[in-house]
């Protein structure tokens, strides 16, 4: 995955980039490997030995394949097993890094590969030398002063990170499946779901370069981005598809010019080579056979199926947007009952009595673990760390051990180390344990440790067993995925069909299935239709290749990897770049931001020193510092005012810090305390200490535009000069029906100030932009002026109703995802020093959910605004806001 950073540099921020890992993380390491440096843990030492052999090999062979070779060093983290995500991302920006997370084993059957370690490796240092390219002279220079800072615009020095996620991680999906390891490209169920969009025409440019929110949700970025890349490769070869980056590096200026930059890579724009590859995807397209049976559910996301004796139960999303249902089928009436349930996604499992998932969250602030959750998403007992496949009959859990399958699944059953394999594991009536082990290309099928049959692939994993002792497994069709059973030597295809990704047996002759359709993933009851034929092999990517262009790299001996170099944040810390941005004020005259960046490469130390001049003509300089590290967070900020041409009466210098402590994450529930102060520039007289308690839940699921569920209070105190402030608020939110929401607000402050001279008292502004420092502020947009009152209540209800009208384009810079249609209403009771104004405020919004460049989201936002009075607010006021107001 490609992590994109958006700086939105500003005046005095004390917000800063979470740190990669979590506070109070375990000792890290380093070790220097060709231009890389590794960070691990001691646990990880055995990973840190293996990448750092994977980057001996897989830099020469990258720098052939994409021409280049990286100008800045590369740290490469090796997370400790406190970070459980089943994930991994690339960034250039502070430094150029890659952070990989240990929790794959939880997906391993999804990802059809042998070595998570070694998949991150492949796909995350393809993104590292796609995004890192300069070439042009000016992206050049500007690295040869700046580093990787961004300048004037964030593509001048690497253009290619305004390219698409449909190419970058298209082409990292190729990258990782060409090193006998496996890959997506291998998996039956990537197949089947790029034919069924095929089948539905809809590989078109404006569908799947742009970000979306269709069916596939953000997958199609890997699913078809894959594809494509692999039919680019094999028509005109691995080298000139990866040699594209270096192309499209030459665009500083304006690096929106795909098509040209594709037709000097390989003779034909992008246009012209999707609709080369969407007709030869119809063709195949037509030869998939799809599976009819008795329709059960539909879901927008898929979660695998499970069973026990008697029912079958699942997680969907029917409408991608809401709470998602928990279904159970009974297998003997298949009666099928659906009820909502506020569950992770993830595979369902029943543990005494109750219905858990399998996923990863919060345990505290201080861990994130992979485990069983129940509907708090609380952690069960006893499951932390733990990739729970089911338990024996006597209790014992069948599990991955996270912490030790950094690189490939370990299984273990209770406390006992069971085996090594590369799928997930299923266990009958009879504690049998069944699960696959890839060596080389050969996927071989075990009951317990006997091997049952094999096949050539990376894609398989069992289902069920029925009462003969027969196995039922998933594997690659020639079109796609399908359903197999192995009985005493003998490998039947139980279904025409190529579109099966799942099943579980009701009797011997039908089975629930899960089905990949165009636009959902459907659930059927299906009759199985025995014929003897073995698994579809799928060849070696790099067979079905062009020949490569490229010598093999000489073997290097791999450096030593040890524990004698202990990583030390803030020594760690090392100059990233310098950010400079420009602009015109027809008063102000020339305005300017600059932050010079000094980090650690896990971001638990950052250092700037800034400075800027804004529209009120106002320079100012400084230094900011950040600390992550501990559960104690804070930063610390320094400035100086260098130059003033307003009519402000600024300070001369002044300080700002904030004291972040976050006290509970769990489940679905955060806690912060945090304390403020500031010494304001634009007055001599400010100086706001604060401290806010804030604690909140939230649901929020699929790609709902709002938090399904949602409730949170704040309690907050400030003092300011003599005086002293204080107050709370509270919110609650809920879904009533798809995607139809009802939102209450409420607050009180009140204040102690005898006077509203020098800015005294409760602040009543127009936006909640200056709410940083004083939480006490209330908002009112239809204000004139800003107001300094004695005391506020305020309440609040909010209608929105969700509209998917979506229009999207490919060379047009705008396209649209949704709207949304609100409609409020407000009440204000101000008590002024001298007299009480109440005050009703109504509102109408649309909010406009736009895409610009294909992949950046800027919520475009139009209000009206009637005020019942007029003493202090306009009667009809328009607000236009773009991402934040202006």
């Amino acid at each position: 995955m490609l992590k994109w950073l958006y700086v939105f540099t500003g005046c005095l921020s004390v917000l800063g980039s979470a740190a990669d890992v979590v506070p109070h993380d375990q000792a890290y390491y380093t070790a220097g490997v060709r231009n890389t440096e590794l960070i691990y843990t001691q646990k990880n030492l055995p990973v840190a030995k293996t990448a750092a052999a994977v980057q001996m090999y897989l830099q020469p062979r990258y720098e052939q394949l994409f021409g280049y070779v990286m100008d800045e060093p590369m740290y490469v983290g090796l997370l400790s097993d406190y970070n459980q995500l089943a994930n991994g991302f690339m960034t250039p920006y502070p430094n150029n890094r890659q952070m990989n997370y240990i929790g794959g084993a939880m997906i391993v059957d999804y990802f059809s590969a042998t070595s998570w370690l070694k998949t991150l490796l492949y796909h995350e240092t393809a993104h590292n030398y796609q995004i890192n390219l300069k070439e042009s002279a000016i992206s050049r220079t500007l690295h040869d002063i700046f580093r990787n800072g961004m300048v004037f615009m964030p593509w001048f020095t690497y253009p290619n990170i305004t390219e698409s996620s449909f190419l970058l991680e298209g082409n990292a999906v190729l990258n990782e499946s060409c090193h006998e390891n496996g890959g997506r490209l291998y998996s039956g169920r990537f197949k089947a779901e790029m034919l069924m969009q095929a089948q539905a025409g809809y590989l078109t440019p404006e569908r799947i370069y742009n970000d979306n929110y269709f069916f596939l949700y953000g997958a199609h970025h890997y699913t078809l981005g894959g594809f494509y890349q692999y039919y680019l490769a094999q028509q005109y070869g691995l080298l000139a598809t990866n040699r594209y980056w270096k192309e499209h590096a030459k665009e500083w200026f304006w690096p929106f010019f795909t098509n040209s930059a594709m037709q000097r890579t390989i003779g034909v724009d992008f246009e012209t080579s999707v609709a080369q590859w969407s007709e030869q995807m119809h063709r195949d397209a037509s030869q998939v056979v799809v599976v009819r049976g008795e329709p059960i559910a539909t879901s927008q996301f898929f979660t695998p199926l499970n069973s026990n004796r008697h029912e079958i139960f699942f997680l969907i999303n029917e409408s991608g947007r809401e709470r998602p249902k928990l279904v159970r089928m009974n297998r003997q009436n298949l009666h099928v009952n659906k009820e909502r349930r506020s569950l992770i996604a993830g595979k369902v499992l029943q543990l005494n009595g109750k219905y858990v998932t399998q996923a990863a969250a919060m345990t505290s602030p201080l861990r994130m673990y992979q485990g069983l959750y129940d509907t708090n998403a609380y952690l069960v007992e006893g499951t932390a760390s733990k990739v729970v496949h089911g338990y024996l009959r006597d209790g014992r859990a069948v599990y991955f051990d996270v912490s030790s399958s950094f690189d490939t699944p370990q299984l273990y059953v209770g406390e006992d180390f069971y085996a090594q394999v590369n799928s997930s594991v299923y266990i009958d009536t009879a504690d049998n344990l069944y699960y696959f082990v890839q060596e080389g290309t050969t996927r071989t099928l075990y009951k317990n440790r006997t091997p049952l049959t094999r096949f050539e692939g990376y894609y398989g994993f069992v289902t069920d067993v029925d009462a003969q002792g027969a196995v039922y497994f998933i594997a690659n069709s020639p079109y796609g995925s399908t359903l197999y059973r192995v009985n005493h030597n003998t490998v039947e295809r139980l279904s025409r069909g190529d579109t099966i990704i799942d099943a579980r047996l009701i009797d011997e002759t039908k089975a629930l299935v899960a089905l990949v359709g165009s636009d959902a993933y459907r659930y059927e009851v299906i009759a199985l239709d025995p014929k003897e034929q073995p698994p579809h092999e799928v060849l070696p990517i790099l067979n079905t290749l062009m020949p490569l262009d490229i010598s093999a790299p000489s073997p290097s001996p791999t450096p030593p990897v040890d524990l004698n170099h202990p990583y030390h944040s803030v020594l760690n810390m090392n100059y990233s770049g310098t950010d400079l941005f420009l602009g015109r004020d027809e008063h102000a005259g020339t305005l300017y931001n600059v932050n010079v960046n000094f980090s650690d490469p896990l971001l638990q130390n950052t250092l700037a020193l800034f400075s800027w001049r804004n529209s009120d003509a106002v320079s100012v300089a400084g230094v900011r510092y950040r600390n992550s590290q501990y559960l104690l967070q804070y930063t610390l900020e320094a400035y100086g005012v260098i130059d003033e041409e307003s009519n402000l009466s600024t300070r001369d210098y002044g300080v700002a810090a904030q004291l972040r402590l976050p006290w509970l994450r769990k489940g679905y529930y955060d806690g912060d305390i945090r304390l403020n102060y500031i010494q304001e520039y634009e007055t001599q007289k400010r100086e706001p200490l604060a401290v806010t308690l804030t604690t909140s839940r939230q649901e929020w699921y699929g790609v709902s535009m709002y938090p399904n569920v949602a409730a949170s209070v704040s309690l907050y105190a400030m003092r300011d000069r003599d005086d002293t402030s204080y107050g709370g608020s509270l919110s609650w939110s809920q879904d009533l029906w798809t995607e139809h929401y009802i939102t209450l607000e409420g607050q009180h402050v009140s204040s102690d100030a005898k006077t509203f001279q020098d800015e005294r008292g409760i602040k009543v502004s127009k936006t909640h932009v200056e709410t940083l420092y004083d939480p006490t502020t209330v908002v009112m947009p239809s204000l004139r002026d800003t107001l300094y009152i004695e005391r506020a209540t305020v309440a609040r209800i909010r209608y929105s109703s969700v509209f998917n009208i979506s229009a999207y384009y490919f060379t047009f810079p705008l396209s649209l995802h949704r709207e949304s249609l609100d409609f409020g209403y407000s009440h204000y009771r101000l008590q002024g020093f001298r007299e009480r104004v109440d005050v009703n405020e109504f509102s109408m919004g649309m909010t406009f959910d736009t895409l610009w460049f294909n992949r950046l989201n800027v919520p475009v936002n139009v209000s009206y605004y009637y005020n019942d009075t007029q003493e202090i607010a306009k009667r009809q006021s328009v607000l236009f806001s773009l991402g934040i107001a202006f």
